[in-house]
């Protein structure tokens, strides 16, 4: 599909400068840069305030950043899925696979505004996973 769906979107960007829930809506393929193949990864982000964060409009504004392709030891895309999906990742799994379970995950980030004007996740939290609810024992203890 060549051109994104027609928005109004009118007035200035967000800018993200500090604490947010991120909540990766897709991960793309790009074009390769100076280093190899590069992933998008497209976020949706909620404030400390609980308020997800729109254009003047009112539409959800769609955040990216890209990353390497590979989910080699020390790479950013291996470090990001990890705190996404809240474990770490295992021998053999498959890059799509990985992707797949990413979308809709959240994670705590601190961003930061830039002196070139655009933000960057220089830090990442995984989001605590709630305990499965105890079943009560419907048995009289006595």
């Amino acid at each position: 599909m060549p051109f994104g769906n027609v928005t109004n979107n009118s007035g200035n960007l967000p800018k993200l400068d500090g604490s947010y829930t991120l909540e990766i809506e897709r991960i793309e393929d790009i074009e390769p840069g100076q280093y190899g193949e590069r992933m998008r990864w497209v976020f949706t982000a909620t404030d400390e305030d609980g308020e997800q964060v729109c254009y003047d409009s009112g539409d959800p504004y769609e955040w990216y950043q890209t990353t390497g392709a590979t989910l080699g030891p020390r790479s950013t895309a291996r470090e990001w899925a990890q705190k996404f999906l809240g474990r770490e990742l295992r021998e053999g799994e498959t890059g799509a696979e990985i992707a797949e379970q990413l979308v809709g995950k959240k994670a705590r980030a601190l961003v930061e505004l830039q002196d070139n004007g655009y933000s960057r996740i220089s830090g990442l939290t995984a989001m605590k996973r709630k305990a499965p609810a105890k079943q009560e024992d419907d048995a009289d203890p006595f």
